[in-house]
């Protein structure tokens, strides 16, 4: 008798994140903020999958990344974030949320402070 795969089994994590944070962008797409295995700050491709349970995420580039730990805190991460966020849009900006506390399925207040809504202004030309 063949065996069938087992779907429900964890993806071996191609990426393995401490202290890290997710961001939602204005158009709606959620990225994880951290840091690897050598302490060098990432953000990843848009998220695919979040299970809260596993701590494991797939982004959209097919990478799988296992979270260590409870997240960071918004400090940690801000800098990593801002270099990226500024290279990727040009230094134009955009509204940016910090949605770690939602995405693990706590309400509003529960875990460590809220930073609901990071502004970042966009140049006009």
């Amino acid at each position: 008798m063949r065996r069938q795969p087992n779907h429900f089994q964890a993806a071996k994590p191609d990426v393995y994140l401490s202290r890290w944070r997710i961001f939602e962008t204005d158009d709606g797409l959620q990225r994880l903020v951290g840091f690897d295995s050598v302490d060098k700050g990432r953000v990843s491709p848009a998220l695919v999958t979040f299970n809260p349970k596993t701590m494991l995420v797939q982004s959209r580039d097919g990478l799988t990344y296992c979270l260590l730990g409870e997240p960071g805190s918004f400090w940690e991460v801000i800098d990593t974030w801002e270099i990226w966020f500024h290279a990727m849009t040009r230094g134009a900006g955009g509204g940016v949320k910090d949605v770690t506390e939602q995405m693990r399925g706590k309400g509003i207040g529960e875990g460590d402070a809220q930073r609901p809504l990071i502004s970042y202004t966009r140049r006009r030309s």
